[in-house]
């Protein structure tokens, strides 16, 4: 037995690091290699190598987690409306349009369900990721997408508590339903009370001693507890965790959690991606391929219409509407739970599980290159007019009556600042901000603000820029930055332009647009510190700025 288990460690591992190396040395996301390497694996190796995919669930339980402790409920403060109802509509409209699709396939009504089920999710771990890699999570579409996939996730929770539903006789239906649904939300209650009562001192208890083995030793232990408790009453031990990762993530020792348990985490989810390749039969996969594709063609294009459709509802259109669309159009990592929960309970067959991970996979695969052409595509649409942005109903009505004014492009952490400065000195200016919550307000208050995407000339027309002094570009969305600056330059040479920077490569690419008033808050910060501790170090007012100005003039030659 012992020597099954390494056996099985050593090559899973071994099949990982040449599918990784692969995936590198062709520029493809790592993903595909472990994948790839995991169907090839349960093809050539041994049968008792597939033993070692018990692990795969520690995996999963720490990948989702950690994803828990990345995401906080209160991320769906910023777009509460928008991400809660649109996903729960997306996830109804999606599951429909899917389960009406899989049933040409052959494939029974309860499969079709249970599949259309799982499609109608998208990857929280891969899309956060993504935004982090670009940039974007505080950008609208990124706060958006988000709160999005938060909603989904909890959502996942009844789901899993009706799978058993569908596999009880007509007659108990009801009385199963209702005991699944009331045990889930009782655990789960439990779970987040008892959570935000004693994780918070557990975790700054175990914090306090220093000691970062405990620390990971607490947070897999938290993990791995609260996993093995939920899965008595008949929830998903992946879910428990993911619970108790967003009960930990509102506590201040998360960032420390989440850092200590990453590298143990990244190795039991790079065992579970390889091991997941074992589950996909070779010969569902080379017999049904085409069918594969096709299921994934639909799901990708339903997403996207349907993700686009309800962003258009709440009035996204736009840059903001596609980047959600795109974004969101794969499969998430909960359907796996779904689909192998499903299995044991004998509601898949193992071909029809195997074409849900393998489509699952898929999409999983191609979401790092739809996300490289959301831009593009959004440029395509603009430059042959095929999108039409056109101005919201809510500024219909609305005449501003603006001179010498100013235009401040995002009224997030640094506009709104920018605004309570200019009305302490009585300067006119107006808002631009795609955040509804940030539009009411600033309406309730008396003040110019219009509601869309800056980016957008119709929207940044309505702003009169051509009566302006000077445009404040806060919007954390380099793209669109970029996409105003090139606008203002060419139509309104004479306009002042104010830019924010967040990283040297963007203050770099804003320099080379000729912006010279170019903010970057991290630098200004550090400025600020600086000053602080000449000023404790004795130096005079003379000294500190001509330190203060050493340091400008090397950030410039660097950035350069």
């Amino acid at each position: 037995m012992e020597h099954t288990i390494i056996q099985g460690l050593f090559f899973v591992l071994l099949l990982a690091l040449v599918g990784g190396l692969f995936a590198r040395l062709l520029k493809t996301p790592v993903l595909m290699g472990y994948i790839i390497a995991g169907v090839i694996g349960g093809i050539l190796l041994p049968s008792e190598v597939s033993g070692v995919s018990g692990l795969a669930e520690v995996g999963l339980i720490l990948l989702l987690f950690s994803v828990g402790l990345e995401l906080k409920l209160s991320d769906l403060t910023y777009t509460g409306k928008t991400a809660i109802t649109g996903s729960i509509a997306q996830m109804i409209l999606v599951c429909l349009a899917i389960f009406a699709f899989l049933s040409l396939f052959g494939f029974s009504l309860v499969e079709s369900l249970v599949l259309a089920a799982g499609f109608s999710l998208s990857s929280t771990a891969i899309v956060v990721k993504m935004l982090e890699d670009r940039g974007e999570t505080e950008a609208i579409h990124g706060e958006i997408m988000v709160g999005w996939l938060l909603t989904q996730d909890l959502a996942v929770i009844p789901l899993i508590a009706l799978l058993p539903v569908l596999a009880t006789g007509q007659s108990e239906i009801l009385k199963v339903a209702a005991t699944s649904i009331s045990t889930g939300l009782i655990v789960v209650g439990a779970v987040f009370v008892i959570g935000r009562l004693l994780a918070p001192a557990f975790i700054r208890t175990i914090a306090s001693t220093n000691s970062r083995e405990l620390l990971v030793l607490s947070g897999v232990a938290l993990a791995l507890g609260t996993a093995y408790l939920v899965s008595f009453f008949g929830i998903s031990p992946a879910l428990g965790a993911f619970l108790a990762g967003v009960v930990i993530s509102e506590t201040q020792e998360n960032h420390a959690v989440f850092s200590e348990t990453r590298p143990l985490r990244n190795l039991f989810a790079v065992i579970f991606f390889v091991t997941l390749g074992f589950l996909i039969s070779p010969e569902i996969l080379i017999h049904r391929f085409p069918l594969i594709i096709l299921i994934t063609a639909f799901v990708l294009v339903s997403k996207i219409v349907i993700v686009s459709a309800i962003m258009l509802i709440f009035g996204y259109k736009g840059k903001t509407n596609l980047s959600a669309a795109i974004g969101l159009a794969q499969i998430g990592e909960f359907s796996f739970v779904i689909f192998i929960t499903a299995t044991s309970l004998g509601l898949l067959s193992q071909a029809s599980a195997s074409i849900g991970i393998s489509t699952t996979l898929l999409s999983l695969i191609l979401t790092p290159y739809m996300f490289r052409l959301i831009i593009p595509v959004w440029r395509i649409l603009r430059k042959y007019k095929l999108f039409k942005p056109g101005i919201s109903s809510k500024n219909k009505n609305r005449k501003f009556d603006l001179s010498n004014h100013i235009i401040i492009c995002g009224y997030g952490r640094m506009g709104k600042w920018v605004g309570k400065a200019l009305d302490s000195v009585n300067i006119p200016y107006i808002v631009i901000d795609y955040n509804q919550k940030v539009v009411q307000k600033v309406k309730k208050e008396g003040g110019n603000i219009l509601f869309g995407d800056p980016s957008e000339p119709a929207i940044l027309n309505e702003a009169q820029p051509q009566k302006a002094k000077a445009i404040v570009i806060a919007i954390p969305d380099p793209v669109s930055e970029e996409e105003v600056i090139t606008y203002c330059q060419n139509y309104y040479p004479n306009l002042d332009i104010i830019a924010r920077a967040h990283l040297d490569v963007n203050v770099a690419k804003l320099v080379q647009m000729k912006i010279n008033k170019v903010i970057q808050p991290e630098f200004e910060a550090a400025l600020s510190v600086v000053r602080q501790i000449l000023k404790l170090a004795g130096k005079n007012s003379s000294d500190i700025s001509q330190h203060i100005s050493q340091l400008r003039s090397m950030h410039t030659k660097f950035i350069k």
